[in-house]
C-alpha cells in the first residue's frame, strides 16, 4: 500500500520533538506540507523545518501555545492566508505535572488539561471549519494508553487523556457525513524524552508489564498516524487505536 499526500497540507502540534517530530518527517516525506507547531522547542522544530526542506519537501515552524485561545486564533489566521486550506490535523501538543493525587494542586491539575484536552479544542475547532468549506479532511488526536492504564501520579495526564479519547469519538460521530474522520492514537511508553524518566527509574518493571519486551519507537506512532491521515482509512471512524506492544491489552 502506498500511500501518497502531495497536495496536502498538515499541521501537527508540538511537531518538532519525540512523537510529533516523527509524524512532521512522515507526513512531510509523504508529501504533505507541513506547519511544525511548537511552544518552547523553537531550535528543534526550526532544525526539523531545514531537514524537511533539505529533503524537498515543505514545511514552516510556527510559535503557538496551543491552550492560548489567541495563539492558535492567530496561527489558523496564518494557515489561512498562507496555504488557503487544511487537510491534516494531528493534536499531538501535551505535557505532564506528575504528582500524587493528594498532593497535586489545581495548578497541576488544569495545566495539563490546558494543554492536553483544551488544545485540540481550540485547534480542532478552527480546523473543522476549514475542513468543512473543502469537503472533508483528517484529524488525529494522539491520546496515551494512559487512557486506559493507570499511572501511579497520573491522575490529572489520564484523565485529560481519557478525555481526549471520549472527544475523538463524540466530535467523529458528528462529522463523519461531512467527509471528516476523527480518531485516537494510543502510545505506550515510547523512546522520547517525555518518557526518558520513567524508564531510566523503572525499565525493568516496564518492560515486564509489555508482552513485546520493548519500548516503542516514535516512528512506530507516526505510520499509524500517517495512515490515519491517508485515503486509505477513510472507513476508519471515531477509533482509539493503541500503539503500545500489548500494553493495553495484557
Amino acid at each position: 500500500m502506498k500511500i501518497d499526500l502531495a497536495g496536502q497540507v498538515a499541521l501537527v502540534t508540538g511537531g518538532g520533538r519525540g512523537i510529533g517530530r516523527a509524524c512532521s518527517l512522515t507526513l512531510a516525506r509523504l508529501g504533505a506540507t507541513v506547519i511544525i507547531n511548537y511552544w518552547r522547542s523553537r531550535d528543534a522544530a526550526e532544525e526539523l523545518e531545514k531537514e524537511i526542506v533539505g529533503e524537498g519537501g515543505g514545511a514552516r515552524a510556527y510559535q503557538a501555545d496551543v491552550s492560548d485561545p489567541g495563539a492558535v486564533d492567530a496561527m489558523f489566521q496564518f494557515i489561512r492566508q498562507e496555504y488557503r486550506r487544511l487537510d491534516i490535523l494531528v493534536n499531538n501538543a501535551g505535557i505532564v505535572q506528575d504528582a500524587l493525587l493528594l498532593s497535586m494542586t489545581l495548578q497541576d491539575w488544569t495545566s495539563v488539561h490546558a494543554t492536553n484536552l483544551n488544545g485540540p479544542f481550540l485547534c480542532t475547532r478552527l480546523a473543522v471549519e476549514m475542513m468543512l468549506r473543502q469537503g472533508g479532511g483528517k484529524v488525529v488526536n494522539v491520546a496515551s494508553a494512559s487512557a486506559h492504564v493507570g499511572g501511579r501520579g497520573q491522575t490529572n495526564y489520564a484523565a485529560s487523556k481519557g478525555g481526549l479519547v471520549a472527544f475523538s469519538r463524540a466530535g467523529a460521530v458528528e462529522l463523519a457525513r461531512k467527509g471528516i474522520r476523527i480518531n485516537a492514537v494510543l502510545p505506550g511508553f515510547i523512546e522520547t524524552d517525555m518518557s526518558l524518566p520513567v524508564r531510566q527509574q523503572a525499565a525493568g518493571k516496564l518492560l515486564e508489564r509489555i508482552p513485546a519486551r520493548r519500548f516503542g519507537r516514535a516512528g512506530e506512532v507516526a505510520n499509524l498516524v500517517a495512515f490515519l491521515a491517508s485515503d486509505a482509512s477513510d472507513y476508519i471512524v471515531g477509533q482509539a487505536i493503541a500503539v503500545d506492544g500489548g500494553l493495553s491489552a495484557s
